[in-house]
C-alpha cells in the first residue's frame, strides 16, 4: 500500500516486488483489507457499459432476443462472485441495484427516471439482494437434496429439531 513503511516486501529471484494496494484474484478485485469497494465499482462500471449496448441495440431486436442477450452481457456480470457481497450492507450493493434497474429499463425502452418495481415484476427478475440470497439458498438445498456438487454434500448436514 501507499506510504507502507513497515510492510514486507518480497524478493523473488533477485526481483524484489512490493505489496499493492489491490489484487485481483479470479476475477474479484479485493484491497489490502479483504475489502470488495473497489471490486463493486468496477463491475458496476463495466456492466453499465453492456446495458448502454443492450439499449442500442433496443430498435433492432425483439424482446426475447434482448433478454438472452442481457441475460449474457449483463445478468451474468451481475450474479458473478455476488456471494461475496451477502454479508456487505445494502448501500454497497446498491450501485449494482442501479445497473440492474438500468437494464430492465432497456429491455423495456422505458424513460431513465421511470420505477422499476413493477418492470421487475412482470420480468420475474428478484432485486440483486435477493437474488442473492436466492442464489444461496437454491445452493444450499441442491447440497441438501443430494443434488449439489460432492464437497458441499458432506459439508452439509440436515438439521433436526
Amino acid at each position: 500500500p501507499k506510504n507502507c513503511t513497515d510492510c514486507p516486501s518480497l524478493v523473488l529471484e533477485g526481483v524484489n516486488l512490493s505489496p499493492s494496494e489491490r489484487a485481483r484474484n479470479l476475477g474479484v478485485l479485493l484491497d489490502s483489507q479483504l475489502k470488495v469497494k473497489h471490486h463493486l465499482s468496477a463491475v458496476a462500471r463495466r456492466t453499465i457499459a453492456q446495458v448502454h449496448l443492450v439499449h442500442q441495440l433496443w430498435p433492432y431486436l425483439d424482446r426475447e432476443a434482448l433478454l438472452t442477450v442481457t441475460h449474457a452481457l449483463v445478468t451474468s456480470r451481475l450474479d458473478y462472485c455476488n456471494k461475496l457481497y451477502m454479508a456487505l450492507p445494502l448501500k454497497s450493493v446498491r450501485r449494482l441495484q442501479l445497473v440492474q434497474n438500468a437494464a430492465v429499463r432497456a429491455i423495456v425502452d422505458a424513460p431513465r427516471y421511470t420505477h422499476v418495481s413493477n418492470i421487475l415484476r412482470e420480468q420475474h427478475w428478484l432485486p440483486v439482494g435477493l437474488r442473492m440470497q436466492f442464489k444461496v439458498l437454491v445452493v444450499t438445498f441442491k447440497a441438501l437434496h443430494g443434488l449439489g456438487p460432492g464437497y458441499l454434500q458432506d459439508r452439509i448436514l440436515p438439521h433436526s429439531f
